[in-house]
């Protein structure tokens, strides 16, 4: 099958569903894969080819991933002055486009199904322009972001209405489609995480930030405001009174987020039993930390509409053996109620630091559990099952003939 492939993510890539299920599995079922990827870098000017694993890669300019503009040109008549149709790409050759959560390119994709009569798949693994308007009603962004959220979804709805089959992330993002006018067919496409033969020490991530409590908890993700993540320190703050323990925050791309984090540290005298690490981009270093920590956390505002996500890092932590605790987000509770590899409790101070306690009572339930996590998520949630669903689905939507 010849896929065209539109997604929101940067060459190189270090997005590991897009790396293991596609340039790898699908590649090597036959799959023949044209990418189209974001730059790096805002500077680049022009488009740029590359090669992966055999496959064209064409990394479009930052400007051609301006919705409004595009947009803006779709609904003039002048979407073929879009930088992607500059490029040696034959459109005539793909049996289905794949978009992932790009707006511009989900306009792309409708011109092209048009044009050329290609089944279009739009996946969505996360609803941002919602995000965007709670984070705005909440005062962590401005007013214009609240527009730009409100756009934002009218545009989703519009491009995943023109699609064939539109890919939630989880069940509870079906849902929250349906009951906002979304009518086209849907199939949940879930991520994963790799599982590893053999599990890293997590002895280079303590020695790299000189961790030495006997207790380790670990979030990783992102530390927007919007995710209230200070709540941990106030979890920390009553767990610490029972254990020796340490938080290290790992990730959290923008500096600002995590000064303001540290400063709340700081306010809730925690400030000594937290190691912010910044983003790691070494694979390695990050899966010894996961091997390191003895829970891994994963809490959301369960009135927000971060409910209908799906979290990465909860399988991320499952897969190197390590419990859980999680909010009772749909997603979460559903994974953890099925392996046994953790709770998922109420948002509650009250309930995260009794689940927590639990589990640094007992060594042998965190052993139990971490194995019943990476038990379910190779049997249900690895990169080869998730290859062949993704597979299934292309097949049911593909060009016929």
């Amino acid at each position: 099958m010849n896929l065209l492939l539109l997604v929101d993510w940067e060459y190189p890539c270090d997005h590991q569903f897009l790396n293991k299920v596609h340039a790898e599995n699908l590649v090597e079922r036959g799959y023949n894969i044209t990418w189209v990827m974001r730059p790096t870098s805002t500077d680049q000017k022009s488009v740029r080819h590359h090669t992966w694993n055999g496959c064209d890669v064409y990394v479009l300019p930052s400007s051609a991933y301006n919705p409004a503009r595009t947009a803006l040109n779709y609904a003039t008549g002048r979407i073929q002055s879009h930088v992607l149709f500059e490029t040696e790409i034959s459109f005539d050759e793909f049996d289905l486009i794949h978009v992932r959560n790009d707006l511009s390119m989900g306009l792309l994709a409708t011109q092209l199904k048009s044009e050329y009569q290609i089944p279009y798949a739009h996946q969505i693994s996360h609803c941002k322009a919602e995000a965007l308007i709670e984070a705005a009603e909440q005062g962590f962004e401005s007013r214009s972001a609240w527009i730009k959220g409100q756009l934002g979804k009218r545009l989703r709805r519009y491009v995943a209405n023109s699609a064939d089959v539109v890919l939630p992330i989880s069940k509870a993002m079906e849902q929250h489609l349906k009951n906002n006018g979304y009518t086209t067919p849907m199939e949940v496409l879930p991520t994963g995480a790799e599982v590893l033969e053999e599990f890293p020490s997590g002895q280079q991530f303590k020695q790299e930030y000189s961790i030495d409590s006997d207790f380790l908890l670990l979030y990783m993700g992102s530390m927007s405001p919007y995710r209230n993540l200070e709540f941990l320190f106030d979890v920390l703050a009553v767990v610490s009174k029972r254990h020796d323990v340490e938080l290290a925050m790992v990730g959290g791309r923008s500096e600002q987020d995590r000064t303001r984090l540290q400063e709340q540290a700081v306010e809730k005298g925690v400030t000594s039993q937290v190691t912010f690490t910044g983003w790691i981009s070494d694979r390695d270093l990050l899966q010894s930390g996961i091997a390191a920590a003895d829970i891994g956390l994963a809490p959301f505002p369960t009135d927000s509409i971060l409910r209908t996500n799906a979290p990465i890092k909860t399988l991320e932590y499952m897969a190197m053996e390590t419990p859980v605790v999680a909010s009772d987000t749909p997603d979460q509770k559903k994974v953890l109620d099925e392996s046994d590899a953790g709770f998922a409790v109420n948002y509650t101070i009250s309930e995260f630091s009794d689940a927590i306690d639990q589990l640094l009572s007992s060594t042998e339930l965190r052993s139990n559990m971490g194995k019943a996590g990476c038990e379910l998520l190779n049997k249900n949630r690895n990169f080869d099952k998730l290859a062949s669903d993704t597979e299934c689905i292309y097949k049911n939507y593909k060009k016929s003939g």
